[in-house]
Formats: structure tokens, sequence, C-alpha cells
């Protein structure tokens, strides 16, 4: 049968503007949108310099129930990569990658403007030459061309080589939750756990004038309880190489701050995680239990970095990994390894709190030794299996009987204090010694 007029046409396949004006942005909540325009200031940075020292650099955001502005001092955009590349939707193939780049899917700026409102003016200046460009939403939903209009700005005496954005009209939910006393907090929080390394390396971060401080990644260290350190590559036959540093250990003990970390590039992309995809949870050959704060103290990191960004396994709004993708599946294989000896350990130390050792030094003791000498991450360069003393075996006497109940945690919490009881089971054993003392005895 030959094909009729209405079936030898073609099918258009281009997007709308409405896609990535009003839905695109769905993926993504407004922290991690911000803290997506920080990751363009970081790359200016990386482009400016090479070596990574980023002193004298610094991020300026600042927010309102009016506006929203980030301003950077990092080099500014290129006029070329402006008018072919950094405002398009995705990243052009020909676009030259930013080494180490951290801006990898050529959406986040559209997509974090969007998410914040309809009045957007964007100020560039670079050693070469200044350009603005201003964005009325509406106006350009309605326009057929999917151009930005650019015109060159004469910068003023001084005035420093990087980027100026603001943002009015902010859209209602963006008001509302500039206006909750907490978001500032979040978000200063949220920009110093994933961008820790770029605040390491000098660049300074400010949110309405308050500059972020520096949280150093630690592992408790001592002569008896040793981190894991592991350094595995990959790619090496097809540069430019990826590689995977992994440290594992214990730190104080926190249900809010235990789990894995996951970094591409320096940037935190997920943790900290307790679930199935970093290995929580395993059922198959008895891996890894389900998260619970029994293992409050373990800490895992995995670092991955590839001079090519496209390589690294990262989602395209950086909050979370591609647990499919062939790199992290052979990483998460590694993790869940590295990851049982210290629940081995976890468990040795939560078994003692009932049944003390006997002829052996408490690994509660090992830990409050450890726990004096914070060992920042970048300090561990040798590779090595985690290490902890010789597991205590402890054998039950036949003649005694486990007694198992439950009551509510509140009153728990009182008994304990009263007690100065470490653990519920020291509740138990303690109220059990108690009654049996004043009624039994005799």
């Amino acid at each position: 049968m030959s094909p009729t007029k209405a079936t030898s046409g073609i099918v258009h396949a281009e997007p709308t503007k409405d896609f990535f004006i009003t839905m695109l942005v769905r993926d993504i909540e407004l922290v991690p949108a911000i803290v997506d325009l920080v990751d363009n200031s970081i790359d200016g940075a990386r482009r400016l310099r090479p070596n990574g020292n980023f002193d004298g650099l610094s991020v300026r955001i600042g927010f309102s129930q009016e506006e929203f502005s980030i301003a950077d001092n990092c080099g500014g955009i290129p006029l070329d990569i402006a008018t072919e590349y950094a405002f398009r939707f995705g990243r052009p193939e020909k676009m030259e990658k930013t080494i180490h780049s951290v801006g990898q899917f050529g959406v986040g700026m559209k997509r974090a403007l969007f998410k914040l409102g309809s009045d957007i003016s964007i100020r560039s200046h670079t050693a070469k030459n200044s350009f603005e460009v201003f964005v009325d939403v509406p106006k350009w939903r309605r326009a057929s061309r999917w151009t930005f209009p650019l015109t060159p700005y004469k910068p003023s005496r001084g005035t420093e080589r990087g980027t100026y954005i603001k943002v009015t009209e902010l859209l209602a939910p963006v008001k509302e939750e500039f206006g909750y006393s907490s978001f500032a907090s979040e978000l200063v929080e949220t920009i110093k756990r994933v961008h820790g390394d770029a605040l390491s390396a000098g660049l300074s971060i400010t949110v309405n004038g308050v500059p972020i401080s520096v949280e150093l990644r630690t592992l408790f260290e001592s002569e008896d309880l040793q981190p894991a350190y592991s350094l595995t590559r990959y790619f090496e036959e097809d540069p430019p190489e990826a590689t995977l540093r992994l440290y594992v250990g214990v730190s104080e003990s926190n249900p809010n701050a235990a789990g894995w970390y996951v970094y591409c590039n320096g940037r935190l992309v997920l943790g900290p995680d307790q679930t199935i995809v970093t290995g929580w949870g395993e059922r198959s050959g008895g891996t890894i239990p389900k998260y619970h704060n029994q293992f409050a103290r373990f800490r895992g990191y995995a670092f991955f970095d590839c001079d090519d960004a496209s390589r690294l396994p990262w989602t395209t709004t950086k909050t979370g990994v591609d647990a499919g993708h062939p790199l992290y599946r052979a990483a998460r294989t590694l993790m869940v390894q590295f990851t049982r000896p210290v629940i081995d350990f976890l468990n040795e130390l939560d078994r003692e709190k009932v049944i003390p050792p006997t002829n052996k030094r408490p690994l509660e003791e090992v830990v409050a030794s450890a726990e004096a000498n914070p060992r920042p991450l970048s300090a561990l360069t040798t590779e090595r299996p985690f290490s902890a003393p010789e597991q205590t075996v402890v054998i039950r006497p036949p003649d005694k009987t486990s007694i198992q109940y439950e009551k509510p945690t509140s009153e728990i919490e009182l008994v304990k204090k009263k007690l100065k009881a470490r653990s519920a089971s020291q509740v138990g054993a303690r109220t059990f010694e108690y009654f049996f003392n004043r009624e039994c005895k005799k």
C-alpha cells in the first residue's frame, strides 16, 4: 500500500517553552536550584584558576521577598560562550568543556532562573568584553523565537570581572519560602555540605552578607582504630580517566549525619544516604543490614572525579546518583565491601553495652581515644582497609534468659536519665535488678 498524503508528512518533535518554564522546574526544589547557580560560579573559578587555588574569589547571594541576586568575581562569561552556548537549553556538542566541571547538563542556570521569577537580568564582565541579557519571561514565552536579547555595556571603573544575576517579579511560592526565617540557614547548611571542596580551596560564599564557614570532613583515627582509604581508576585505556576515592570509618554518633556521601567532581550529589542506593538493606549474600541508629557512627565518602564530567554518575538535578550508570554499579559493589567491617565493629560496640567485655579493653574506650584525633579526609593518602581491635566473642551462659519488652520512648528516656543508663537495654537490666534486690532477695 503506497503512503497517502496523511501518512507521508513529518512529525513535529520540537520542545515548547512552557515545558522549560513550568514543567522542568518541578524537578528541583528551590534550595538545590540556587545551589545550581553557585555551580556556575565555581566553574568560572576553575576556568580562571585551573590550579585550584580560589583565594580572593567570592560568590555573594542575596534574597528578600522582592528580589534574588547572585554575584561573583570568578572571571565572567566569555562573549562567544554567551552567544553560542551559555543560554542554550542543554549542552551543545561543540561547546568546549570546562575541565573538572560541576555544571554538566546545560539546564541548571535556566531552570533555576525560571524557578525564581519572571524578570531576569544577567550582567557579565570579562577581561575582553562585557554584556547584559534581559529576559521578560512572559514576553519571551509569547515570542516565536528562542533567543534572548544581548547588549554590550560599559562597566564602571573598578568593576570586578565576574557575573551578576538579579531576578525580580518573584513567583509566589518563592516569595513564601524566602519569607521563612529558616530558609537562609537551610541554604547555608546545604551550600556548606555540597561545596565543601570549593570552600576549602579558598572560595568565599556569603548569604545575605553572612559568610559560610568551612566544615572539615573527618574520621576518627588512632593506633587501634584506623579508617579505610581506597583509590580505583577507570577508563585508563580511554582517557580522560575517572577515579573513585573511598573513605570509610566512624565519627561522632549522629543519626542525622550517618551514612554514605557521594560526590562528583567535588560536589555532593547524595548524602547522608541510608538506603538501598548505597547498599543498606542488602539481603542477597547476607551483606549490609537496613540502617538503624545502632550505626549512627558510620561514615562513608565516595568521590568520583573526571575531567570529562559527562562520564560521572549524577542526575540532572545533581541531587542523586544514576544508580544504573556502569561506573556507579561498579563503585557500589566496593562501597558495600568497605561498609561491612565497619558494621561488624559497630555491632560489637553495641553488644558491649549489654555484656561488658572481660580481659579486653572496651571498644567504647577505643572510640573515645580515637575521637580525640579526628583525621581530615585529605590527610588519608595511604590505601588501607578499616582496622579495629579484635572483635569480642560473647557466649551467653546457658543459665541465662533474655527479657524483651516495649514501653513509650518518652518514659524510657526519663528512666534512663534517673538510672544514668546509656541504652534502653541497660534500662531493662537495671530496672530488673532494682525489683529483684527489693522484692526477691529476701
